[in-house]
Formats: structure tokens, sequence, C-alpha cells
């Protein structure tokens, strides 16, 4: 068994095993194309509570096969954080501020707009030598380690002021690696602000969607706040922004010492039954899910909205595909290909109506499930009804369940 990523304990215990499954990015170009499985089994570290892959998937399995693909992350709270983040001492608009993937470019724009003159962002083809376009954040937390990363800010002058780290860290397949490859692109005294989601709902909601293949580690509050000392850092500002699915957690450290262990946080420690916990409703969870659904597709055939990962997660993990006759997602790349795993054709939403649907889950972020049944007006029109596959949704599937 792997040490723990944060504090290295030998005492990290597998919980749960959901299986082996498809990336959830490589979509079929037909129905009885092959596919790899990969194995996800999620552990608890006992010594620190972190949960966390037992054993990360390789990056190298995860490039994408398109190159249309994109990440969207929550922006309503980056006003406040760059708000923040000019307020730290010795930060002026002479200060040289970096972010680390183009999840970042958007508050790196709000600097630019306050007059900050050094702005950049590592370049995955420039600054990493990464030749294929398709290689994104999955390729960049591989390759932030201290002595690419060094010669990354070398490149650019000198190390940062402050750098920007948003959405990647749970990515990590070696999380010192990665925590000390930030620490070079920072000068000493600099800052550096990671964002990543907290998974605590998720965890006390039993929702599975949570786990995915390119997450290798589940953090809540307190596991995630001794991450930084890998990098020398010390813990300067921490912020907790609520949103539907997983809040946002933003935390702020700054560079004044040597590279050491984490050490654990108390609650972390207190958290070390919590995905004993989740795991034991796992498999409860799933046949209470075919049973509703089972009903429902008696009356009805049923489809799902949103052909991404986490409709994935909610099909392949609790093995649900039979039960569902295809994806709608308005996506035109997605169109005519089939989703991983289940095998599942894409189809655009007015399918939803044609193909006599009576029950559609909505498998996309919470905070557009009003905007797409308002776009789907002649669905519901014509009888057909919208619920969610998430726990956290005012309109969650979970409401069938006996």
């Amino acid at each position: 068994m792997p040490s723990c990523q944060v504090c290295r304990s030998s005492r990290v215990t597998p919980r749960l095993d959901v299986g082996a499954h498809p990336v959830s990015s490589f979509y079929l170009p037909r129905r009885d194309a092959p596919e790899a499985a990969l194995g996800m089994v999620l552990a608890q570290c006992e010594d620190c509570g972190t949960i966390q892959l037992v054993r990360p998937v390789p990056h190298t399995a995860l490039v994408p096969p398109y190159d249309w693909l994109f990440a969207r992350e929550p922006e309503n709270h980056l006003d406040e954080v760059v708000e923040r983040l000019c307020g730290l001492p010795g930060i002026t608009t002479a200060s040289a501020i970096a972010g680390l993937t183009s999840k970042d470019d958007t508050t790196l724009d709000r600097f630019r707009r306050r007059g900050f003159g050094t702005v950049w962002r590592v370049s995955v083809a420039e600054d990493l030598g990464v030749a294929n376009p398709k290689a994104n954040y999955e390729t960049v937390q591989k390759l932030t380690a201290p002595a690419v990363m060094a010669g990354v800010a070398a490149k650019h002058g000198a190390p940062v002021d402050l750098l920007i780290v948003r959405h990647i860290i749970e990515h990590a397949e070696d999380l010192q690696s990665f925590v000390e490859g930030l620490g070079a692109l920072v000068q000493p005294g600099g800052y550096v602000m990671i964002e990543a989601p907290d998974c605590t709902a998720n965890l006390r909601l039993n929702d599975y969607a949570m786990v995915w293949e390119e997450h290798s580690l589940y953090f809540t509050p307190a596991t995630y706040r001794p991450i930084l000392e890998w990098g020398g850092f010390e813990p300067v500002l921490e912020a907790h922004y609520p949103l539907p699915f997983e809040n946002c957690m933003v935390r702020v450290g700054r560079k004044t010492a040597a590279p050491r262990i984490p050490r654990p946080d108390p609650g972390g420690v207190r958290e070390a039954g919590l995905l004993e916990r989740y795991a034991a409703a796992f498999a409860p969870t799933t046949a209470a899910l075919r049973k509703a659904l089972e009903a429902e597709r008696a009356r009805a055939p049923l489809a799902l909205f949103g052909a991404g990962h986490l409709a994935c997660a909610f099909v392949n993990f609790h093995r649900l595909a039979d039960l569902f006759d295809f994806v709608a997602d308005d996506t035109p790349q997605k169109q005519g290909l089939f989703l991983p795993g289940a095998r599942l054709p894409i189809l655009p939403s007015q399918d939803l109506v044609t193909r006599g649907v009576g029950l559609c889950l909505l498998a996309l972020s919470i905070g557009n499930e009003d905007r797409v049944i308002a776009r789907n007006a002649a669905f519901t029109e014509a009888g057909g009804r919208f619920l969610s596959v998430f726990a956290a949704s005012s309109r969650s599937v979970r409401r069938l369940l006996a």
C-alpha cells in the first residue's frame, strides 16, 4: 500500500472500490468501439485524514483525444479573492504575478485590469516543451516539479511575488513534487494562492459523482490546511466559498521556510472514519437508485442530460446504463459519439421530446440546472420531468428513493 501523499504515513486504508471504468473524456466513435478500463479505489489516511486514490491514474492515460474539451471552474468569488490578494503585505502593481494553467487566466486578467504590469502564465508548449496540443492540466500537474519550475522561473526573469493555482492540486500524482514545484516559482517572501474543491458535502450526502479518475486527492478544509508545508509556505489566509455541489477552498501561503512533511491538522485526524461511513452507504445507495429508476423506466424512457464525467460517474459506478436510452447534450462535437463505459448515444436535447422521454436526470453543474430546464420548455410542456443526479440539488433523484 503506498504511503499517504500528505503526511507520508503508512497507515492508509482502502475503503471504497467503485470498479474499473474508462476515462470519462474518451468518447466512443461507435457503440462497439474498444475501450480500456482503469480501477479506482479510495483510501483514507488514519493519521491525517486525507482521502486519496490508492494509485493515482498516470497523466499519460488522461490526455484527452480531442482538442475541444475545456474546464469550467467557479468564478463568482474571484473579485473578492483578488481584492484580498492585492492587500497582502508587499504586493503592489510592481509585483510579478503568474498563473499555472488556463484555469488561472480569468484571475490574471483581474490583476491586469488593476494595473499590474508583470503578469504571465506557464505555457504548456513554450515553457514545458509539450508538443501535444491536446495536453492540458493533467500534464501540467506532472511537470510541476522543482527542477522544471526553476527553469520556467528563470526563463521569465525570476520567481514571482504571487502565484495563482486554481483547481489543479487535487489532480497531483505526487503532491510533494507538485508543491515543491510551486515553491520553485515563488521568490522567498512571496505568496502562492491555491484553490480546490471541498468534498465534505458529497462525503456526508453519499454522493459518489465526487469520484473522478482525474482527482487523486479529496480534501476537506482540515485535510487541506497542511499541504503547503511541502513547499516551505506558512499559512497567511484561508477562505471558504459556498457552492451547490462542492464548496471552493482558497488558501494563501507565504514562502518563509524550507520544504517539510506537513503536520496533520487535528480536525483532519478527527475525520479518519469519514470515508468508511461513505463507503458503507455505496451498495445500499446503488440498490435504491436502481429500484426507483426501474419503476420510472416501466412508465416511459429515461435519459440523462450532460455528457461529462459526472454522468459517467453516476451511470457507471452505480451500473445503471441499461436503464437509459441516451444522453442529451447540445455540444456539437459530442453529438454522434457515445458516453464512455455506458456506451449511450449522445444526442441533441430536442430528442427528449421526439423520443418520448418521461424523466431526464440532469448531470451537469447544479448552478446550470435552471437554465437548462428553461431552454427545454418543450420537454416539460409535453409532460417530461427533470430531476438531478446530485444529492445536493433541490430536485435530486434521491427524492424517489424509498
